[in-house]
């Protein structure tokens, strides 16, 4: 068996916000964009009743993000405690140009846990939210790092 790593799914409450954010911000191209999809085909994989959701597909950073803007059922924020808590705490991008990014998109009112760290020599990094409190973390390698 071969397997790679695809994308990862993010729920969102607003897709315009969600797609300023990925699109417009952090660079990711749309891939394609499903205005309503559902079905029981769909249910049975997701697990939900009579779901529909407005799902758009993001390419960019060497992954996928997928945007799941659920029209039936609704869905919840979770809340923004979530960084210890079990299950997916972040996912990471690889950049180059760290700060100059951190500056961008602190002036477009992002949230940062700090400024871009020296983690170790060659390891610039920090921590952000998306619009829906999901963690990202940017993290510049030097050569040879």
């Amino acid at each position: 068996m071969q397997a790679q790593w695809h994308h990862v799914g993010i729920s969102v409450a607003d897709l315009e916000r969600a797609l300023h954010f990925y699109r417009d911000l952090l660079g990711f191209e749309v891939v394609w964009d499903h205005p309503q999809r559902g079905g029981p085909e769909m249910a049975k994989v997701v697990g939900l009743e009579d779901v529909k959701a407005h799902m758009v597909m993001l390419k960019g950073y060497g992954t996928h993000i997928e945007l799941f803007d659920y029209l039936s059922p609704k869905g919840k924020a979770v809340g923004s405690g979530r960084q210890c808590d079990y299950g997916l705490i972040h996912f990471a991008l690889t950049v180059t140009g760290l700060q100059e990014l951190y500056d961008r998109l602190v002036a477009e009112g992002v949230e940062f846990n700090c400024p871009p760290q020296v983690l170790r020599p060659g390891v610039l990094a920090t921590y952000m939210k998306d619009p829906e409190g999901v963690t990202i973390e940017l993290v510049e390698y030097s050569e040879g790092a």
